[in-house]
């Protein structure tokens, strides 16, 4: 029988009585990236410095406070890749190419004296991982929270959860933190894989509208409903050729 995914853009709050968080050795894709850390390590710092430390601004004002707390560089951005960026570091996209279900996947910059409100993702249907790069401290100065339940980062380790349920960050230090931010789709939901990219796509498109318009989010939800089909169906007519080419939208 076929499991509908929870989007969070239309339905009630998430629950479920699932863990906060998951062991990496209980996934054979867990492991691989662990036994790949060192290269994805070596080559995420290259590019961040290339790039002055400074990437691009996450966007969403659900999650950022200020819209320069928490900076991102894309490689892969739901089933499409970027290809400009994996071509810097071919050893990473190596890795990605050999998880199918993985779908996205970006280098993550948490600034210093930076506070990431408490929010819920997009849909229960994958696992967020947060693989630790440069993490200048632990409890209680710079940490994360799923749920109520906290927890540091470590360099070289995985930090995996449900995007879903309610979460947050915080770096409380004077140095940045960089993690490898990738997201998996669970087994239960790969059949259904490349319909929860599309919806996960469209609902970006509606939070960067609602980003650059805040009136966006008090228009009649059917309206909203509307747009949001209107977005999944042009991406549907570009995905052929975002799947040969790459992003429109300029990552790099």
């Amino acid at each position: 029988m076929l499991k509908n995914p929870w989007y969070n853009y239309w339905m009630p709050r998430y629950e479920s009585n699932e863990p906060n968080y998951f062991d990496a050795q209980n996934f054979e894709w867990g492991k691989k990236i662990l036994a790949n850390r060192s290269i994805i390590k070596a080559e995420l710092l290259q590019i961040v410095k290339k790039r002055g430390g400074k990437l691009f601004p996450y966007y969403s004002p659900a999650v950022s406070m200020d819209g320069d707390q928490w900076h991102t560089l894309a490689f892969k951005t739901w089933g499409i890749d970027v290809k400009q960026n994996l071509m810097e570091c071919p050893e990473i996209s190596k890795v990605i190419n050999e998880i199918p279900q993985l779908v996205s996947a970006s280098v993550n910059i948490l600034m210093p004296n930076s506070n990431l409100k408490l929010h819920q993702g997009d849909s229960d249907s994958f696992y967020r991982c947060h693989l630790g790069i440069e993490i200048p401290s632990g409890l209680p100065d710079l940490g994360f929270e799923v749920e109520g339940e906290k927890k540091g980062w470590e360099e070289d380790d995985l930090v995996i959860f449900l995007d879903a349920k309610e979460h947050r960050a915080w770096n409380n230090t004077d140095k940045r933190r960089v993690i490898f931010l990738f997201d998996v789709i669970k087994e239960e939901y790969q059949d259904q894989q490349k319909n929860i990219c599309f919806n996960v796509r469209s609902f970006l498109m509606l939070q960067w509208i609602a980003g650059k318009y805040p009136g966006f989010l008090k228009w009649n939800k059917k309206i909203q409903r509307v747009i949001f089909f209107k977005i999944k169906l042009l991406l549907r007519l570009i995905y052929p050729y975002q799947k040969r080419k790459g992003v429109i939208i300029k990552h790099s």
